[in-house]
């Protein structure tokens, strides 16, 4: 089987972390190097110890010695805005990039500057980019040679609302992330440092979360029919965001039911709750750590016009790293499912 050579720049955070774990068993990439600024020369496993059988002579190593490497792909786990200025350099040398950070996500220039906060310092590159969630741009992403990583939050919300949206059901959705710690990334703040955050239910963002940007955009719901609250809860992993909609027309729960079959029935990391028995109705997020899986569920109120709709995934993985290797997975013509076969870990 042909080995495709990948880069990660970007390795010592979570989501480098979370990439450096999938390609340990992936099939058909190899690592050609693990990049770190701050951490070059030194072990992998003093950042990661979890994965020192997997890397024990590994050592991140330095941007300019990445550049003297040739890779099939790139994986960008750079903080938001540090990517855009190093992709097209990486595009020009003939690689493949999936870019993790916010970077290229959005398609409008006016949009990203409207809620980043700054110009784009390379706007042609948003025409390029495809959005990096295969279940809906399977197959322009299999044509690509840049593709965006995914908001987690965005994913948990697009995943819930992505049947209705499609089939113009839609009036309005408020949307309730809840979210886990790690969201925050490796680096602690006043807001996600451990101790002033255990034990809390922190509410921020309460209207206009930045990913409700990618929710628009991905879904075609506007903006202005669109709420996304963040709530910070106990877990370290994991997202649960709770869309609750308003129909444009009363539906049934056999109408719900084979718009959310018809989406995902043939999807092979989305899986639609069952109805019984209801506590499994709506998911948890512990039913999906550490793993690429995402779970969908719904309850329809008895007036037919209102609806509860939930999806949860594990931030890092099908919020993050996961979806960026599914989505490489499709670049490089390899089966979609390779390397992320893992299964949940529960109870976590």
């Amino acid at each position: 089987m042909e080995k495709h050579p990948v880069l990660i720049v970007g390795g010592s955070g979570m989501a480098g972390g979370e990439l450096l774990r999938i390609l340990a068993g992936h099939p058909s990439f190899t690592l050609a190097g693990v990049v770190s600024r701050g951490r070059a020369g030194h072990p992998v496993a003093a950042v990661h110890p979890h994965l020192r059988p997997d890397f024990p002579d590994t050592a991140f190593i330095s941007p300019a010695e990445a550049e003297e490497m040739e890779p099939d792909l790139v994986f960008l786990a750079l903080p938001h805005g540090s990517s855009a200025p190093v992709i097209r350099g990486w595009l020009d040398r003939g690689a493949r990039v999936v870019d993790l950070a916010a970077d290229v996500r959005l398609r409008s220039i006016e949009r990203y500057e409207r809620w980043y906060g700054a110009p784009h310092p390379d706007p042609a590159l948003l025409d390029e980019a495809v959005y990096g969630l295969p279940e809906l741009h399977r197959d322009e992403i299999r044509g690509a040679r840049l593709v965006s990583g995914v908001g987690c939050n965005a994913t948990a919300a697009i995943l819930a609302l992505a049947p209705l949206a499609r089939a113009g059901v839609v009036t309005e959705a408020r949307i309730e992330a809840r979210v886990g710690s790690s969201e925050g990334g490796s680096r602690p703040s006043e807001g996600s440092h451990h101790p002033f955050r255990s034990r809390s239910l922190r509410m921020f963002e309460p209207f206009a979360h930045r990913h409700l940007a990618e929710v628009s955009q991905e879904t075609g719901l506007p903006e202005n029919s669109l709420t996304l609250g963040v709530t910070a809860v106990e877990n370290v992993r994991g997202v649960q965001a709770v869309a609750t909609i308003t129909l444009a027309e009363p539906l049934r729960e056999a109408d719900l039911w084979k718009l959310y079959r018809g989406a995902y029935g043939h999807e092979p990391f989305v899986f639609v709750c069952p109805a019984r028995p209801a506590h499994l109705r709506l998911p948890d997020p512990r039913l999906v750590m550490g793993s690429n899986r995402a779970l969908v569920g719904f309850a329809l109120h008895p007036d037919g016009r209102r609806l509860t709709a939930v999806c949860a995934i594990d931030n890092l993985l099908k919020g993050a790293s996961g979806t960026a290797v599914q989505a490489a997975n499709l670049l490089l013509g390899c089966p979609e499912t390779a390397g992320l076969e893992m299964r949940p870990v529960y109870p976590a």
